[in-house]
């Protein structure tokens, strides 16, 4: 039965209209790939802001000596 299956989804695949497969491509290209790469420098931005934020609370205990942090 699992053989018959992937058969009957490969037919599928190849039985798309052109306008169907161009439609998904444009889909797929324009729309989630952008949105995937936008979230994940959203995540690296909100990361190196953190980060950031840190270092600077570090180097302002340094400053005034209190640099006995218990982690």
């Amino acid at each position: 039965m699992g053989a018959e299956r992937w058969v009957c989804l490969a037919g599928m695949v190849l039985g798309l209209s052109a306008f169907s497969s161009t439609f998904g491509l444009v889909v797929i290209f324009f729309v989630v790939f952008p949105l995937l790469a936008q979230g994940l420098i959203a995540l690296a931005i909100g990361q190196a802001i953190g980060e950031r934020a840190e270092n600077q609370a570090y180097a302002a205990r340094l400053k005034t000596g209190d640099d006995d942090e218990v982690v």
